[in-house]
């Protein structure tokens, strides 16, 4: 491994500590639109898709992006037949990053 010449160290950017700490704690979601209930008698589940993100339900948590991508095709995959009835939630599912503002959202 070669050294750094000091010269290259300016070219650098600077990151405020604070903000390092911050992108570190960045986690992500794997989330599915909020059930439905459209009655008691029937056992058919519907989703929301429409619904807010803060509605959402948070299937798992994941240190990156990557790890949420690969658990959603996953799901998908192991929810694949049709009358699967999480297929419709998991084929919606979206990774989300856990500082996301639409989180907050009422």
């Amino acid at each position: 491994m070669r050294p750094v010449a000091q010269g290259h160290l300016k070219m650098l950017p600077l990151m405020k500590p604070h903000h390092a700490a911050a992108l570190a704690l960045v986690g992500w979601y794997l989330m599915v639109p909020p059930r439905v209930i459209q009655s008691q008698t029937t056992e058919q589940q519907t989703f929301d898709y429409g619904a807010p993100l803060s509605k959402w339900t948070v299937s798992s948590a994941y240190d990156a992006a990557h790890e949420c991508e690969g658990a959603k095709f996953l799901n998908r995959e192991g929810h694949k037949q049709n009358s699967d009835p999480l297929k419709a939630a998991f084929d919606a599912a979206q990774c989300i990053a856990t500082d996301d503002p639409r989180l907050k959202e009422k």
